[in-house]
């Protein structure tokens, strides 16, 4: 499962990853139009990351090469393994507050100040894995990946209800399903929790990003390795 982190400030150092400034001799093709790409120069990102110690977190300052399609004209962002595109904290941050609340039943602002972060990014967090997703949908995901995995063992621990700390307790649950599910599969994931592992695969199969504010909402249908259609 998720781990809820202790209480405490943690820590939250500024760590300059200068040894990333370093990129393929070209780009990937263009998700829009699969045109060759050329590089376009870089930016610096600051995403704040779950560091190696358990409840702690680190910001980076962290360089990312840019690319322009030279069919389309799309320019896009060639993000590491681990690093989700447009957000600052990172899903693994946000998977530890979340289960903080949902499944800790810690307070807000306790839960958001171990990533430093504010009660209010807290709630809405909670209330975005909450409607991430069904969690049969994704129990069914898991089903597809690992026929031979216990699907839904342990979530029954965590009631069914309307409330938005229950929905986020049971998606979460299953998110770790479809996690070990990836990671049996032998898929090289970077993300340590279900929510990591899961949205960073559909970003790396399929160029989806959810987005908390705008963009897609709710996990895609095409849940399944190559890309296939979730059935019905």
């Amino acid at each position: 499962m998720v781990e809820v982190p202790p209480g405490g400030s943690g820590r939250k150092a500024l760590v300059t990853i200068s040894k990333l400034r370093e990129r393929a001799e070209r780009p990937p093709a263009c998700r829009r139009c699969s045109g060759r790409s050329w590089w376009n120069g870089w930016r610096v990102v600051f995403p704040t990351v779950a560091a190696a110690v358990a409840g702690l977190v680190e910001r980076w300052e962290l360089p990312v090469p840019r690319a322009k399609c030279s069919s389309c004209k799309h320019g896009f962002t060639c993000y590491p393994p681990g690093i989700y595109p447009r957000r600052q904290y990172q899903l693994d941050v946000v998977a530890a507050v979340a289960a903080a609340v949902a499944l800790g039943a810690q307070p807000l602002a306790r839960a958001a100040g171990a990533a430093h972060a504010s009660a209010t990014s807290a709630r809405r967090w909670t209330a975005w894995v909450a409607s991430l997703s069904r969690p049969r949908e994704l129990l069914a995901v898991a089903a597809r990946l690992d026929p031979d995995a216990p699907a839904g063992a342990g979530l029954s621990i965590h009631p069914a209800g309307e409330a938005r700390r229950s929905c986020a307790a049971r998606v979460l649950a299953a998110l770790e399903h479809v996690g070990a599910a990836l990671v049996r599969r032998g898929l090289a994931l970077a993300a340590r929790t279900g929510l990591g592992r899961v949205l960073g695969w559909q970003h790396e199969a399929h160029g989806d990003v959810y987005g908390l504010v705008a963009g897609v909402r709710h996990l895609s249908p095409a849940m399944a390795l190559g890309g296939k259609e979730a059935a019905g």
